[in-house]
């Protein structure tokens, strides 16, 4: 690491420091994470799930690893040097207009797409792990990733993205809490809580835990987002459905009306009526097939802690 020159410090977590960095050889600013855990080899570095996943990957819309490194038994990851978090932003800002809302999130949808058909999902997406220069926006932070086998258990980035969508429009987090438990109660509040043909998988599990959910008829998502349209909240509220089987993934996204101006994504396939968001505009009553059965052997005190896990969003920051 001694090609690199220190030049301030942009973040630290539990995990780990990040500091912007000089390469002194190439004069090329970088970012550049230490990890606080230490590692005995460098096999056990190349396979942590972050490094795995970012050395596989090669998109314009996620965050490029350009450099491993192990020096006494601590970790570096060299990535390239963004200006700022998402988040950063929205706190200097005022709400972004709907123009800048599309662009970012068409890059984003582009690149869980990529992420997706490479066998891993996020799990921990967030303005805070968003990073952004100018107006392009990549995805960082694989922290919490996992390995999929291809098989798509990528509803939970989707959910997030609606969430991050809906505070785009207002600076401000849709579902706010200081708990799992606030943050639960509040998605009730606003999208209203889950009934048969929502969700009837989860009212069963809900059942089988003795929980029960709090009985709220939610409010119209365009009374929150108010400069939004109705293309917007149109694919808002298909992400940020209750059954994780009825939100698009993020191919679906992309060819939703809202991202149409967009000239270089091919317009939906007709044929495909049963899409969420197609049904919602065609007002067509086809139904999809019913989530994947989920195992009722959880503790019960951990339902909404494994509610958020498996189909909704973490409730951290």
């Amino acid at each position: 690491m001694q090609k690199y020159e220190k030049i301030e410090e942009i973040g630290s977590g539990t995990y780990g420091v990040v500091w912007r960095a000089l390469n002194k050889k190439t004069g090329e600013v970088v970012a550049v994470k230490k990890l606080y855990e230490k590692y005995t080899s460098m096999e056990e570095c190349t396979n942590l799930i972050e490094v795995k996943a970012l050395r596989q990957m090669n998109h314009p819309n996620i965050v490029k690893l350009k450099e491993i490194h192990k020096e006494n038994d601590f970790l570096y990851l060299v990535f390239e040097c963004m200006e700022c978090s998402l988040y950063d932003r929205m706190k200097n800002m005022a709400a972004f207009s709907e123009s800048e809302i599309r662009n970012l999130c068409f890059q984003l949808f582009q690149g869980l797409a990529y992420m997706h058909g490479k066998g891993y999902f996020h799990r921990d997406l967030k303005p805070d792990n968003l990073l952004v220069s100018s107006d392009v926006i990549k995805i960082a932070d694989l922290g919490q990733a996992r390995e999929s086998n291809r098989k798509p258990p990528y509803t939970v980035d989707m959910w997030a993205m609606g969430a991050i969508m809906a505070e785009l429009y207002t600076n401000q987090r849709l579902f706010k809490g200081n708990s799992g438990g606030e943050v639960f109660y509040k998605i009730c509040s606003v999208i209203g809580s889950p009934t048969e043909s929502k969700w009837k998988l989860g009212l069963q599990l809900a059942v089988n835990m003795n929980y029960q959910f709090p009985d709220l008829p939610g409010v119209p998502l365009a009374s929150l987002l108010p400069s939004a349209s109705s293309e917007a909240l149109c694919l808002i509220a298909a992400l940020l459905s209750w059954n994780p089987c009825m939100r698009p993934t993020a191919m679906e996204a992309l060819k939703h009306p809202f991202f149409h101006s967009c000239y270089h994504v091919p317009l939906p396939i007709h044929r495909n009526q049963d899409l969420p968001w197609k049904k919602a505009l065609l007002t067509q009553t086809r139904s999809r097939k019913s989530a994947p059965i989920v195992s009722e052997k959880v503790n019960k005190q951990n339902l909404i802690r494994m509610l958020q896990e498996k189909f909704i969003v973490k409730s951290d920051r």
